[in-house]
């Protein structure tokens, strides 16, 4: 296992983000949903929910949220989990070390629509090797939707052309 430390000069890079974390027994599917939303709009760093059983055999989610990890960002999370949520306690983890591999988005054009689909590249910091590659799925459905082709077809073909816009340039 690397060190957080040794990141640096690895292939990718190293932060600290902090994760919170609030099970609720007594929320909707789609509620939790709008919290989602909510804090992905606000800035969030990643969000979601893994479903748990609880006391009494109740069915229940726990909700996960990354932010950055200072004082400002933690309070910006609880002040709005509390607020939109159902939860009546919120687990605090600071200073989680993670790595992260560099990545930026591509527009690329696909033969079946005049309107460009994003793609999602990541790579190792230290070379020009794509770790992954993905469609932004709305691009794709807003194509299907307009010509009807299967979403998948359509991403499949973005992902194609982005890789060989990456290696052409």
């Amino acid at each position: 296992m690397t060190s957080p430390d040794q990141g640096q000069i690895a292939l990718w890079d190293t932060d600290q983000v902090a994760k919170l974390e609030a099970n609720m027994d007594d929320i909707t599917g789609e509620h939790l949903s709008c919290v989602m939303e909510i804090l992905m709009n606000n800035g969030a760093l990643d969000v979601w929910a893994t479903p748990i059983i609880m006391k009494k055999g109740r069915p229940a989610h726990t909700l996960h949220c990354l932010c950055h990890d200072n004082e400002a960002s933690m309070d910006k999370f609880i002040k709005l989990i509390f607020h939109h949520s159902t939860t009546l306690g919120i687990r605090i983890y600071p200073s989680i070390h993670r790595a992260k591999l560099e990545r930026f988005m591509l527009r690329v054009d696909t033969a079946h629509s005049e309107h460009p689909v994003k793609v999602k590249i990541s790579k190792f910091k230290t070379s020009d090797e794509i770790v992954s590659a993905k469609a932004e799925f709305d691009d794709c459905k807003r194509i299907m939707l307009e010509t009807g082709v299967p979403v998948n077809v359509v991403a499949e073909e973005a992902v194609h052309a982005a890789k060989q816009q990456w290696h052409d340039r």
